[in-house]
């Protein structure tokens, strides 16, 4: 479920056309994560689930800067967002 609203909510925010989105996602992508998200296809599977959904979601906007953060949330990484 984390997953679906994740992919839903960035392809949402990207099509709008906001001025950047980071991705957040520590994990790999499993076989199970296939069927929660469109961005991710089998070539994904090992790989972080946040690079792994980038190129696909920057093709929605390419006005958008897509990032990613593949590590522990600090509060020196939540200060540089407006919205989390």
């Amino acid at each position: 479920m984390k997953l679906t609203i994740f992919s839903h909510t960035a392809k949402n925010l990207a099509l709008a056309g906001v001025k950047s989105i980071t991705l957040h996602d520590m994990g790999n992508v499993e076989m199970w994560d296939l069927s929660g998200n469109f961005f991710l296809s089998e070539d994904d599977i090992g790989k972080n689930r946040a690079v792994a959904c980038t190129a696909k979601l920057q093709e929605l906007n390419n006005a958008v800067l897509i990032s990613t953060l593949t590590e522990d949330l600090t509060n020196e990484h939540l200060s540089k967002f407006q919205v989390c």
